[in-house]
Formats: structure tokens, C-alpha cells, sequence
């Protein structure tokens, strides 16, 4: 047996006294995740973007939850997905770097996901887009929780694997043939940079496109998002993860929308992402679900150096500085979430998973640890503290989590995925005072570095080498 989630969750109609009336309960909210890829957190003009729009974007996070202090469990991707589906760390489910077309490894299929969670709970439930947490068979989403998928299974600069399932009726492009595709696959470990950029496109476990058309990939999922909604039954609610694969390099747009905002190609690809949530919305809404729907906007983590604004905050992907970890995140329900907040609290992405779990009416497992809290509260309006006061940076590989934040303070051991050795030396910031982690106060407050540096060790000695 793969994986056993028992909630102990029943359900039960509510009899109103002196009536005999025997109301049904609730019906629980639509789900839908809405996942860019290396987005920085200054990217939209609700964050401060004053080259791109981003309006669709802007109207939910003034109809909804707009937060500040919004962490991605890691800066960059795989570790940071695997965090995000089951609400712990990236080192405690062994998901410890990037899955490549050659790995052999993925997201352990005893970790209980998002999606198992909640179609345990009678959801339908889709992934649309990128997976990246591995793609051998018994990795893929239908074997994680997912009812169907349709997407490329890494990252949109690798290749195709040998481990894949290819279509019969498989769509080739680029001049490809069966034969050639068959190449490819067979000799991807030893040729894979120069396969890189062809990606395969995927329906449920088989190929069904070589390469992948990138430019028409943010459309094609989009497309794919909005029939899943009109689909929807309003006897059964849904979830679905919208995992886009931009603006992970390569960037890719069709031609008529290039040129259309001011920042660039990369500009251009960012707001043809805000045109997808507008068009998620206008699905919901021509269905009438809009008002039992939660809608959560996140990146996976920060920008890469060459493209993208992490805004006020200092560092890329793949660093431990803020801007590799601090994304924007806005949550949406119109029937449920207060409208016109901005929130500066600490929250994470494994806090998506208890959050939802509350929601869905389950209970978490008392076999795991689970690193993320539940802010309902702080959704629905009925509590404006944080749930949490603590966030462990982490990055890839790391014999120790490379850093703590403690309230205000921050302590940092590296800063970054593969420092050189002269620039590993320890960091303490102040982040209320200095958001940009311009001034290391760690001279003039030693007990305060030692104090977190202590409690960061504590944390990384529960786990096994």
C-alpha cells in the first residue's frame, strides 16, 4: 500500500431543536493554487512593479490578502514544491535539491500530499503545469494524490528522460521523428546539454508533445485551467494546482504579445501570467463558484540574477538572503476572506498545507511532524497576529539549514547555495530596520548571533545525516 491518510473526520447534519430540521453541512471551498516559477517578489504593481502591470493580480489582492512577510520553505524549485504540497520541510521529506531528467529520485511516496489530503476529504483534484518532484512513474502526480495532470514534469530548460511513457498518438515538433525522439531518450544523461530546452509535454503519465511549444505553454494551461472549472460539479468541490512554468528561463511568449509591457520579454511573459489568473476568475465567476472558492498566488521562489525584481530585499534564487526567499502571495475568496488587508505577518508555504487541511475538514496525521501552523485566523480576518514567529532558511545540500529568523532578527551561516569559501562567514540582520540586509550587526550584537545560531543547530540536529 502506497500511502493511509486517516482524518477520524465525520460528518454530520445539524438538527435544530424543537424543528426535527436536519440541516446539511457546509459545503467546503473550491481550492485553487496559482504557482509562477522564479518570480520576484517586486514583479506586479501591487508590489511595486512600476513596469509591469498586473491588474487582474492587483484587483484580487484588493478583493482579498495581500502579505509582506511570505516565505517560500526554500529558494529553489524542487525543494520548494515538495514543502509546499506536504507542509514540511524540504530536508525532513527528503527532498534535498533539484530533480533533473537523469535523477533517479522524487518526492518519497509516503509523504502525504496536498492533493492525497484532500481528495481523502471527497475533492477532484488537477495539476496543471510543472511537477518537478520527480518523473519516474511512481513519482508522477497521478501517483501523488492527483486525479489528472497535464504539464511538463521539470523544469522548462531540461529535456525528455528515458523514463518516460511516450504517447502512440504523440504530437513531434521541430522536424522530430519517432526514431529521433527515441535517441534522445537514450542518450539524455550523456548529451543533456546540448537536449536542453526540449521539454516534453505531458497528459496524465504518457508524452503527448515533443518538444513542448513553450511559446504557447502559459495559453495551453490556462486553457486547461478554465475546462476543469467548467467541469466542476457542484456536488463535488476541487482542487486545483495551476503551476505555470514562467518565467523560469527560457522565457517563451507568442509573438503578438511581445513588446506589450515595459520590462522587456521578461516583463511581457509576467503579464500574460496575470492575464491567466483574470482568466481563472472569469471562470469562476461565469460558474458561480467565486463565492466558495479559495484562489492562493505564489512563486516557487525568487528571481534569478538576470531577470526579475526581488524588490526592497536583497539576493536571488538560490540564496538564503530575502529576496531569494520573500515572494508575493495574495489569497482570494470573496465568500471567506475579508477584502482590502496587507499583512506583514510571518508566514510560509508550509503553512498552505494545515491551512487547507482546516478548511477541508481533516485532521493533520499524528505520524509525521509537521512544520507548518494553520492561519485560518489570519484568512478570515478574526486575528491579525502572526501564527508563527520562526523561519528556518534553507536552500540545498546544506549540512546545517543555513539560516534562522527569530521575530526581527535574522541570522544567516552562508547566504548562498554554493558560496566561495572566503564569503562564508556569519550574518546578522536586523530585518524591520534593514530589509535589504545591507548592515551585519553581528560585532556589535554577538549574544543575539550565538543565541540564534544556537537555536538553528537545535532545529537541524532532529534530522539523520
Amino acid at each position: 500500500m502506497k500511502k493511509y491518510w486517516n482524518s477520524g473526520w465525520v460528518f454530520a447534519g445539524l438538527l435544530v431543536l424543537g424543528c426535527g430540521i436536519v440541516q446539511a453541512a457546509p459545503r467546503k471551498p473550491n481550492v485553487i493554487i496559482i504557482l509562477t516559477d522564479d518570480q520576484g517578489y517586486g514583479d506586479l504593481s501591487c508590489y511595486g512593479s512600476t513596469k509591469i502591470k498586473s491588474p487582474n493580480l492587483d484587483r484580487l489582492a484588493e478583493e482579498g490578502l495581500r502579505l509582506t512577510g511570505f516565505y517560500s520553505a526554500s529558494s529553489i524549485c524542487s525543494p520548494s514544491r515538495a514543502a509546499l504540497l506536504t507542509g514540511r520541510m524540504p530536508k525532513r521529506v527528503g527532498v534535498p535539491d533539484v530533480f533533473f531528467p537523469y535523477s533517479n529520485d522524487g518526492l518519497p511516496e509516503e509523504e502525504i500530499t496536498l492533493a492525497e489530503m484532500l481528495r481523502a476529504q471527497g475533492y477532484r483534484t488537477a495539476l496543471i503545469g510543472k511537477w518537478h518532484l520527480g518523473h519516474q512513474k511512481r513519482f508522477l502526480p497521478l501517483n501523488q494524490g492527483f486525479d489528472s495532470y497535464f504539464g511538463i514534469p521539470y523544469s522548462n530548460d531540461m529535456s525528455v528522460s528515458a523514463d518516460l511513457e511516450i504517447s502512440p498518438h504523440v504530437k513531434l515538433n521541430q522536424g522530430y521523428t519517432m526514431a529521433k525522439l527515441e535517441q534522445d531518450c537514450a542518450t539524455v544523461e550523456k548529451n543533456y546539454k546540448k537536449l536542453k530546452n526540449r521539454v516534453p509535454l505531458m497528459r496524465d503519465n504518457q508524452v503527448v508533445e515533443y518538444p513542448a511549444n513553450q511559446e504557447t505553454l502559459t495559453k495551453v494551461y490556462t486553457q486547461a485551467a478554465v475546462e476543469f472549472i467548467r467541469s466542476a460539479s457542484e456536488q463535488q468541490p476541487f482542487f486545483l494546482c495551476l503551476a505555470h512554468s514562467m518565467p523560469h528561463r527560457p522565457w517563451h511568449i507568442e509573438k503578438q504579445y511581445q513588446g506589450q509591457s515595459g520590462g522587456g520579454l521578461y516583463g511581457d511573459v509576467i503579464e500574460q501570467l496575470d492575464w491567466s489568473v483574470g482568466e481563472v476568475v472569469a471562470a469562476l465567476k461565469d460558474q458561480g463558484l467565486d463565492q466558495n472558492t479559495i484562489v492562493f498566488f505564489t512563486s516557487d521562489n525568487g528571481p534569478i540574477a538576470s531577470g526579475g525584481s526581488a524588490g526592497p530585499f536583497s539576493g536571488t534564487k538560490a540564496s538564503t538572503y530575502e529576496g531569494g526567499h520573500r515572494v508575493a502571495a495574495i489569497f482570494w475568496g470573496p465568500g471567506l476572506i475579508p477584502p482590502n488587508r496587507v499583512s506583514d505577518v510571518l508566514m510560509t508555504s508550509m503553512d498552505i498545507f494545515p491551512t487547507l487541511a482546516h478548511y477541508a475538514g481533516a485532521s493533520l496525521p499524528g505520524d509525521r511532524i509537521y512544520d507548518g501552523v494553520n492561519f485560518s485566523a489570519l484568512l478570515e480576518g478574526r486575528e491579525a497576529s502572526a501564527a508563527r514567529s520562526e523561519f528556518v532558511y534553507y536552500v540545498a545540500k546544506t549540512e546545517l539549514v543555513d539560516g534562522i529568523r527569530v521575530g526581527d532578527w535574522k541570522y544567516l551561516l552562508r547566504g548562498k547555495r554554493r558560496p566561495k569559501p572566503k564569503d562564508i562567514k556569519p550574518q546578522l540582520f536586523n530585518l524591520k530596520n534593514d530589509p535589504a540586509e545591507q548592515n551585519n550587526l553581528i560585532g556589535q550584537n554577538p549574544e543575539k548571533a550565538q543565541e540564534l545560531a544556537q537555536k538553528m543547530k537545535q532545529f537541524d540536529a532532529q534530522f539523520k545525516p
